[in-house]
């Protein structure tokens, strides 16, 4: 009888919870909740309503609190109204004021685009000469004796002993003793010599000593730097034989390294800005020539612009590390936080007229420009984007069963080859200043043990891999996400499962080639993260990229040195790849 009443104890129980959560799930329903009344009561009066948490939606609590898995704050669930549109969402207004949501109206921009991008002064080829003998015969002495050395136009380069210049001289000296009954013969003589680049000079000296000269003194056609040197004393040479390139180095050419991928974002007439190696000075050209063809094994366009150096600073081979500013002339643009990236889809939640709530739509963007990308397709001017709270209404959409970036209406049929898959991920946003430094500490630390990872990458034994990897699973662990908040918390949230993901694939493979395709998704998502978020690292992040690593894709990673050392092929290809840019940290 004592457990029959008990259980009888527990119905009546579980009756009267069930009556209470009816109550909070569908009382107050006739209220309005865009109203000002209504805001008032949710606030003061908790208990009429739900709250959740925008990413972990399957949270419902009766008042307001901090999300069990995440931390983060729990907000009302919002009245979407009569509403079948699976694409539209509605919230009140209330709703909308708590997450923060902001829109901004899409316009048509003239903005600079930066690139950075690698590169090397090279010689003006247009201004490269080569000076050559114009008659056989054998070097006796050269006047320019090596590489770098100045060359003025006329001056003596080279003594050349010829035979034939020898007999010629000859003939000329004969046809001046019958000048008087022959004049035609002399100028017949004269300008055989001059057809070898004798000069007049050289002919009056001949016929003044009476004497041929067994060596004549070979005269620059050119006047510039020696480029290279390609004889030597007692070098036989026949007509026509080169003796030195000289270039004319009053104007080069700054040649720069753009992979194929980015090559949209470069055209003729682009503005660069570059710095060498080793000269804290800043230079500026513009781009005039787009290679016509790709590098087959780099993947590298050559893009070149033309530069004075009137001072002679610039030498060729020299370094340089520039940065492309491209105009995008009265495109329309949105802000890169407007963007929510599905797959490759990109979409955005664009604010209806009279208050009809958000739609979600697609849209095919064009390039970055700066902080914001080129609108290709499914935006009109005028219209009002999301820009900020974006997660939070994603998250809501899910809740409501709708059309969101998180839970598409179509598969995205992806190929899950060699069971990999490459993520894409939403641009960075700076949210460093606003970043409590505890969590740049926990992201430095992360990061530290992400570098050693990268180093087990490159030996490529699968144990130790493994054995790195748990290391950087229990850094990320000890990320606190709840010292985020708002649109901060929620991309943090969207770097953190790929984050997870890709560390469980590398833990549990023990294949060396497997475990370097998930450290690609890894690299995407901490690479977002630390620019993002930033850490305090005293010293530099490099971002490197293969573009022979993922099929010929491309893959990128950080390291802490500016020297290639590739986690993608290790002593296959360690020296492939190039650094694309620099993540100056901040430990302050």
């Amino acid at each position: 009888m004592k457990t029959d009443r008990k259980t009888v104890f527990i119905a009546l129980g579980t009756l009267v919870v069930g009556l209470l959560l009816g109550a909070l799930f569908f009382g107050g329903g006739g209220h309005s909740a865009a109203s000002p009344e209504l805001a008032t009561e949710e606030h003061s009066h908790p208990e009429s309503g739900l709250w959740t948490c925008s990413m972990h939606p399957q949270v419902r609590q009766s008042e307001p609190g901090s999300c069990p898995f995440c931390g983060m704050d729990l907000i009302p669930v919002s009245e979407g109204g009569n509403d079948d549109n699976p694409r539209v969402l509605k919230m009140s207004n209330a709703a909308q004021a708590l997450a923060d949501i902001r829109t901004e109206v899409v316009g048509r921009s003239e903005a600079s685009a930066s690139m950075s991008i690698n590169g090397r002064i090279k010689a003006d080829e247009r201004r490269v000469q080569t000076q050559t003998t114009h008659f056989g015969g054998r070097i006796e002495k050269l006047y320019k004796n090596f590489e770098g050395e100045y060359v003025k136009k006329g001056e003596k380069v080279a003594s050349i002993y010829s035979p034939q210049l020898v007999a010629a001289q000859n003939e000329l000296l004969e046809a001046k003793k019958l000048a008087s009954t022959n004049p035609a013969l002399l100028e017949a003589a004269r300008k055989k010599l001059k057809y070898w680049k004798i000069t007049d000079e050289q002919i009056a000296a001949i016929e003044a000593s009476g004497e041929a000269m067994r060596n004549i003194d070979l005269l620059s056609n050119y006047e510039g730097i020696i480029l290279k040197k390609l004889v030597n004393n007692g070098d036989h040479l026949m007509e026509g034989g080169a003796l030195y390139q000289i270039a004319d180095l009053t104007t080069v050419w700054a040649i720069f390294e753009v992979y194929e991928k980015d090559l949209g974002k470069v055209k003729l007439g682009d503005k660069v800005t570059f710095s060498p190696n080793g000269i804290n000075q800043n230079f500026e050209a513009t781009i005039n020539f787009i290679a016509p063809s790709v590098e087959s094994n780099s993947r590298i366009i050559e893009v070149r612009a033309d530069v004075p150096n009137g001072n002679g600073r610039l030498k060729p081979d020299m370094f340089i590390k520039a940065q492309i500013k491209a105009v995008a002339s009265n495109e329309l643009s949105i802000p890169r936080s407007a963007v929510l990236w599905t797959g490759k889809r990109s979409v955005v939640y664009v604010k209806l007229a009279n208050n009809e709530g958000f739609e979600l739509r697609e849209v095919e963007l064009g390039n970055a420009i700066d902080n914001h990308y080129q609108v290709i397709e499914g935006l009109k001017a005028g219209e009002e984007v999301v820009v900020n709270g974006t997660f939070t209404l994603d998250a809501e959409a899910q809740l409501k069963g709708k059309i969101s970036m998180m839970a598409p209406s179509e598969s995205s049929g992806s190929d899950h080859k060699n069971g990999f898959q490459e993520i894409e991920l939403p641009g960075t946003i700076n949210y460093i200043e606003s970043t409590p430094r505890s969590f740049k500490n926990q992201l430095q630390s992360l990061t530290k043990a992400y570098l050693t990872l990268k180093d087990a990458m490159v030996e490529g034994l699968p144990s130790s891999i493994q054995a790195q990897s748990q290391m950087v699973s229990e850094a990320l662990k000890k990320t606190d996400m709840s010292l985020l908040k708002g649109d901060a918390h929620m991309h943090w949230m969207t770097l953190l499962e790929p984050m997870q993901q890709s560390l469980s694939d590398i833990n549990s493979s023990d294949n060396r080639d497997q475990q370097r395709l998930q450290f690609i998704n890894l690299s995407k998502a901490l690479i977002n993260a630390i620019e993002s978020f930033g850490t305090t690292m005293e010293s530099p992040l490099y971002v490197q990229f293969c573009p022979m690593a993922n099929n010929d894709k491309g893959a990128t990673w950080v390291s802490a040195q500016e020297e290639i050392i590739n986690p993608y092929f290790g002593d296959m290809m360690l020296r492939c790849g190039n650094v694309e840019y620099t993540i100056e940290n901040n430990p302050n």
